[in-house]
C-alpha cells in the first residue's frame, strides 16, 4: 500500500511539472507564427494541452504504448498549430524517457524522427530554407532527445544488471546450502555405512561365540535352547540389518570415502579377540594412508563370511598398490583363511561378495575367490583414482 502511495504521489508531481514547465515556456515564448501578443485562444490551447501531457504522464505507467502514441501526435499538433516549439521540449523529453524505460527504445527513436520530420516540415511550410533547416535549436533537440534515450536506456539496462547479479546471489547462496547439506549427507552416509559394515562383522562374531558356547554345552539342554534363541536372534539381526541397508539403497560407499590401514588393524582385533590369528601385509602402506573404500569393504566382507560360514583359526590380509604404464594404478587386495565350511551347513551363499564383485568390476577391477589347497582365498584388484583419494596428513 505504501509503495502504491508513493508511486501515485510521484505521478501526480510530475503532471504537475510537466503541466508547470508547458505553461511557463508558453508565457515566456513567443508563438513560432511571428504572433506579437498573445490572445486567448492562445492561452486556452496551451493551458489545454498542458493539462492533456499531464493527464497523460500520469497514465503512462498503465499504457506505454498508447500514452506515448496519444502524446507523440499531440506534439504534432502542437507544432502544425505554430506553438512555441520550447515549450513542447519538457513533454517530447519526458515521454522518450518513459517509452524508453518501458523496454520500447526502437519506439521511442522512431517516435523522435516522426517528430522532427514534423517539425521541419512546419518550418518549410513557414518559410525557412532547406538550408535553415540543421541550425542550432533543431540540433539542440535532436541532441536533448538523443541524450535522453540513451540516459533512459542505460537505467534500464543497471535496472536489469542489478536483478541479474541479485538473482547470481541468491543462486550462489542456494548453491552454497545445497554443498552444505551434500556434506552433511556424504558424513551421514559415510557412518551410516561404517556402522553397517562394523555391526554386521560384530553380529558375525557374536555368531561364532554363541556357536563356540553352544559346542561346549552340548550336555545342558537348557543353556543349549537358550545359545539357540540367542543365535537365532543374531541372525535374524543380520538378516534384517542387510535387508534395511538394501532398501536404504546404500550398497555402494561414496566415492569420496577412504580407508586406512587402522581399518583393518580393528577388524583384526576383533577377530584375535575370538581366538583367530591374522596376519597383515600392507607393502609398506602407512598407518594413515589411504587407499578405497571398497577395497576395505571386500576385506570385511571377506572376514565376515568366513567367521560366518569357516569357522578359521588363521587369516591373512594382503593389500598393496600396483602400478602398470598399461593402465591405471590399482590396489591389489587378498584375503586367506584356514577355515572349511561344514559339509551339514544349509547355510546359502550370501549376496554381499556377489554384490561387491558386480560394483568392483563396474569400476574397472576384478574379483575372484574359491579354494586353494587347504586355504580359502579372495583376491581383487580396485582401480585408484590419485585425486579422488587424496593422502591424509600424517
Amino acid at each position: 500500500m505504501e509503495e502504491k502511495g508513493s508511486l501515485r504521489i510521484q505521478s501526480i508531481l510530475w503532471a504537475a511539472a510537466i503541466f508547470l514547465a508547458v505553461m511557463l515556456l508558453s508565457l515566456v515564448s513567443k508563438p513560432a507564427s511571428g504572433q506579437q501578443e498573445m490572445t486567448a485562444a492562445y492561452l486556452v490551447t496551451a493551458g489545454a494541452f498542458a493539462v492533456g501531457f499531464g493527464v497523460l504522464s500520469v497514465l503512462r505507467h498503465r499504457f506505454a504504448r498508447a500514452t506515448w502514441l496519444v502524446a507523440g501526435l499531440g506534439i504534432c499538433v502542437w507544432l502544425l498549430l505554430a506553438m512555441p516549439r520550447i515549450a513542447i521540449l519538457p513533454p517530447l523529453l519526458f515521454f522518450l524517457a518513459m517509452i524508453t524505460l518501458a523496454g520500447h527504445r526502437m519506439r521511442s527513436y522512431l517516435g523522435a524522427l516522426a517528430v522532427f520530420i514534423v517539425m521541419s516540415a512546419v518550418r518549410l511550410a513557414q518559410g525557412a530554407s532547406f538550408q535553415d533547416l540543421f541550425d542550432f535549436e533543431i540540433l539542440a533537440y535532436a541532441s536533448l532527445a538523443a541524450l535522453v534515450i540513451l540516459y533512459a536506456q542505460l537505467r534500464t539496462t543497471r535496472e536489469v544488471t542489478l536483478e541479474h547479479q541479485r538473482r547470481v546471489r541468491e543462486f550462489a547462496e542456494r548453491t552454497s546450502e545445497a554443498e552444505k547439506e551434500q556434506g552433511r549427507i556424504l558424513h551421514r552416509s559415510k557412518v551410516s555405512y561404517q556402522l553397517h559394515d562394523e555391526l554386521a562383522h560384530n553380529l558375525a562374531v557374536a555368531s561364532l561365540h554363541t556357536n563356540a558356547a553352544l559346542d561346549a554345552s552340548s550336555t545342558d539342554t537348557r543353556t543349549a535352547l537358550s545359545l539357540i534363541h540367542v543365535r537365532q536372534a543374531v541372525t535374524g539381526a543380520m538378516t534384517a540389518l542387510r535387508r534395511t541397508f538394501d532398501t536404504m539403497g546404500q550398497l555402494e560407499a561414496p566415492e569420496e570415502l577412504t580407508a586406512t590401514i587402522e581399518d583393518i588393524e580393528r577388524i583384526a582385533t576383533s577377530l584375535r579377540d575370538t581366538g583367530i590369528e591374522v596376519n597383515i601385509h600392507s607393502s609398506g602402506l602407512g598407518q594413515t594412508e589411504n587407499f578405497p573404500q571398497l577395497a576395505m569393504r571386500i576385506i570385511r566382507e571377506a572376514a565376515t563370511n568366513a567367521v560366518k560360514h569357516a569357522d578359521p583359526t588363521q587369516m591373512v590380509i594382503w593389500i598393496k598398490e600396483e602400478t602398470d604404464e598399461s593402465q591405471p594404478p590399482y590396489w591389489v587386495v587378498s584375503v586367506r583363511n584356514n577355515g572349511v565350511r561344514p559339509v551339514h551347513s544349509q547355510t546359502p551363499n550370501g549376496q554381499g561378495l556377489a554384490r561387491l564383485r558386480a560394483m568392483t568390476e563396474a569400476e574397472g577391477g576384478t574379483m575372484e575367490w574359491g579354494r586353494l589347497a587347504t586355504n580359502f582365498l579372495l583376491s581383487a584388484t580396485v582401480r585408484k583414482d590419485v585425486e579422488e583419494n587424496p593422502r591424509r596428513d600424517s
